[in-house]
């Protein structure tokens, strides 16, 4: 037991109870010991069985540490599996012996722990003498991820085999890349639960809310309070949606990792101070005018620039995804002409640049100046890769590159990255379907939730004013209590910053099921904020009528 968890952790089960175990549970129980002693009056009651849970924390501590380290290092490999065996399919294409496909892989950090697994098998090999089939079942069994297991094991039988290396790469693009799509699929379906479940909680928790604003008007109790903590109850169980929601998602971001300023970053880094300052400015002019409008309206107002950043990246982030559609034709283009002309880029990238690849036709004719200056291939891709903005085009633009490099047939490479880059497209556009599925659930449950608040609030402040005027029985003293102890317009302040907040939630949950940039946020974000207020003033609109 926990022999992975240890291999992950690089170190020996004596080593981890030496260096970890034992100094943190030493910790948990010097603490409670330490108390007792020095401070024995105040070690009673609830004190004293929190003191008790202390020990009993760390220990669970120990256990689950290295848990959540195997599960973090699986996650990273599983993540990085379908860049890998595109990856190791290109330089297969080139002629590499498998030794050195294993080697140059495991020098690039992109690939996280899969890179420093592949390390292990390269030093098996070059420090130990093993085989390439001895050294794969050694970390086969040692692993966390299943699916790198598998493909070890599979690598191993045909290294022992005589299989031709190209030959069983060219066949492992299908047996990963379905996996690969398996458990996309899978996170998929946990997204589309856990928002059934988001649904229903948030209609309990309207009721909750609901229940808050009427029961001082029955007991009598303090309606500050129970406002209060329904608010942060409200708010509390929708954060723990949204974090479940974002571990569910699966990890494919949108935008690129590169350390390159593009124009579309300065865009958006500028265009944020501004979003600040223009919500400062409006504030303070809101503040100065009074009561002019109502507080709903005024919060929706002095959010609204906010909205700037969130358009600039909303529109880059279209065009990124535009230019993913647009990127296997190009790479699929470049593969066939390369081959043809006997594997020279630069040529290829003339003839092309007369082609029209949509949004991607600009960067296109970029990197084939860049690539003409014969400064730097490898930045030459970069620069084109984050003039993209796409994660997708860096990690396979690179792959590409270098493939090209190291004398693989340009048309095979194509063929590869073209395939493997439309089955991730394709996954994508599920996930973009979901998330747009999502997008109108939220909003719908945002207008239902700040009108239901807002016309329970607007039905006590009714009841208030009708029996203020009136001799109330002894058992209706509650209704003129609860006017004098509160007023209805700092109810209506708590409601609306209770809305504010759902809508930042809701939000970043939309941002994480689609991986987009957290700045696009901000589009739904302000949304959702100018909904609510126009429900509210909609819902006193309708209290006022009936009246």
């Amino acid at each position: 037991m926990f022999e992975k968890e240890f291999n992950c952790m690089d170190m020996t089960r004596e080593q981890y109870i030496m260096k970890f175990a034992l100094p943190v549970i030493s910790m948990g129980i010097f603490f409670p010991v330490v108390l007792l002693l020095l401070v024995p009056a105040l070690v009673s009651g609830t004190v004293m069985y929190v003191l008790l849970l202390v020990p009993v924390l760390f220990i669970g501590l120990v256990i689950f540490y290295p848990i959540s380290v195997m599960e973090a290092k699986k996650s990273e490999i599983d993540l990085n599996m379908h860049y890998y065996i595109t990856h190791m399919g290109v330089l297969a294409a080139s002629n590499m012996a498998r030794k050195e496909v294993i080697r140059h892989i495991s020098m690039h950090e992109s690939y996280g722990y899969l890179a420093t697994e592949n390390g292990k098998i390269y030093s098996l090999m070059d420090d130990w003498n093993l085989s390439l089939a001895q050294a794969c079942r050694f970390l086969s069994k040692r692993t966390p991820s299943s699916i790198f297991a598998d493909f070890l094991d599979r690598l191993a039988h045909s290294a022992e085999a005589g299989e031709p290396f190209e030959q069983f790469v060219w066949t492992e693009q299908k047996v990963v890349m379905n996996e690969f799509e398996t458990m996309y699929k899978k996170s998929l379906n946990e997204i589309q639960m856990t928002k059934e479940i988001f649904v229903a909680m948030m209609t309990a928790l309207i009721f909750l809310t609901s229940i808050a604003l009427i029961m001082p008007i029955i007991t009598g109790m303090d309606p500050l309070g129970l406002m209060v903590g329904s608010i942060l109850t409200f708010l509390g169980a929708e954060g723990i949606i949204v974090y479940v929601m974002k571990t569910k998602a699966p990890k494919d971001k949108i935008w690129h990792n590169l350390n390159i300023d593009t124009e579309a970053d300065r865009v958006i880094r500028m265009s944020f101070p501004i979003s600040i300052i223009g919500s400062s400015i409006l504030s303070v002019i809101l503040l100065l005018a009074g009561g002019a409008l109502p507080v709903t309206i005024m919060i929706a107002i002095a959010l609204t620039p906010l909205a700037i950043t969130g358009y600039y990246a909303r529109k880059e982030e279209e065009l990124i995804k535009r230019k993913d559609d647009n990127f296997s034709s190009f790479v699929r283009a470049l593969g066939s002409t390369s081959g043809a002309r006997g594997g020279i880029i630069r040529e290829s990238l003339r003839n092309l640049t007369y082609h029209d690849f949509g949004p991607l036709t600009a960067d296109v004719n970029e990197l084939y100046k860049r690539l003409e200056t014969r400064i730097n291939k490898s930045m030459s891709w970069n620069y084109f890769a984050a003039g993209t903005g796409s994660n997708l085009i860096e990690r396979f633009a690179t792959i590409f590159a270098e493939g090209i490099d190291m004398g693989g047939k340009p048309e095979v490479i194509g063929e590869i990255i073209g395939d493997n880059f439309m089955r991730i497209i394709s996954l994508r556009k599920l996930r973009y379907s979901l998330a747009q599925s999502l997008v109108g659930e939220v909003y719908g449950l945002t207008g239902g939730i700040a009108f239901t608040m807002f016309l329970t609030l607007g039905i006590v402040k009714m009841l208030i004013d009708i029996f203020s005027g009136m001799a109330m029985p002894g058992g209706m003293a509650s209704i003129l209590s609860l006017g004098s102890m509160v007023d209805i317009n700092f109810l209506a302040l708590l409601l609306m910053s209770m809305m504010v907040g759902h809508s930042l939630l809701s939000a970043l949950m939309l941002r994480a099921v689609d991986g987009g940039s957290l700045f696009n946020s901000y589009i739904h974000f302000v949304g959702m904020v100018w909904l609510s207020a126009l429900a509210a003033e909609v819902s006193f609109a309708a209290i006022i009528h009936m009246i």
